[in-house]
């Protein structure tokens, strides 16, 4: 089984870039730099992607689309992986590593025994995002609406002066 790697981001990341928008928590930079955020680094690109677990998710599966994966826990019912708010970070600096382990372990299994489908899923989320934002439809489809990856055009390789 693969060893999965949570972290958080620095609130420094958060505070070096308050202009993002579509952000999880945004203009709270505290809550920011506590949310737990899957380490998963995905060959899109160069690129490092984060994706955040969010206490409530709702359903992962919606009439548009695939939003994230469901990682319940006893607490947390409907808590699970949102795929619309991941993060491309490639500079270290901003990553801090957990050394223990922060989340329950019943989550922790459930993403281990399907991080090979995780990891598909993410890695399809970015590449139709990457093709809806280059026709300059990321603003109006339902599943990209909100996403954050609107921040990384320049890391996904997007022509912002085609999509504006």
């Amino acid at each position: 089984m693969k060893k999965i790697r949570c972290c958080f981001i620095k609130e420094q990341y958060f505070i070096d870039n308050s202009d993002f928008i579509n952000m999880l928590d945004s203009g709270n930079v505290l809550k920011q730099s506590q949310r737990t955020h899957l380490c998963i680094e995905l060959k899109i690109g160069k690129n490092k992607v984060y994706v955040p677990l969010r206490n409530n998710l709702g359903e992962p599966l919606r009439k548009f689309g695939k939003i994230g994966f469901s990682v319940p826990s006893e607490k947390r019912p409907k808590a699970g992986l949102d795929y619309r708010y991941s993060l491309i970070i490639n500079d270290e600096r901003y990553i801090e590593k957990q050394d223990e382990k922060k989340l329950p372990n019943a989550q922790y299994r459930i993403i281990e025994e399907n991080i090979e489908l995780i990891k598909r899923e993410i890695n399809e989320y970015v590449n139709k995002y990457v093709k809806v934002a280059k026709k300059n439809r990321h603003k109006i489809e339902p599943l990209f609406r909100v996403s954050s990856l609107v921040n990384f055009h320049k890391e996904l390789e997007i022509d912002d002066e085609q999509t504006t």
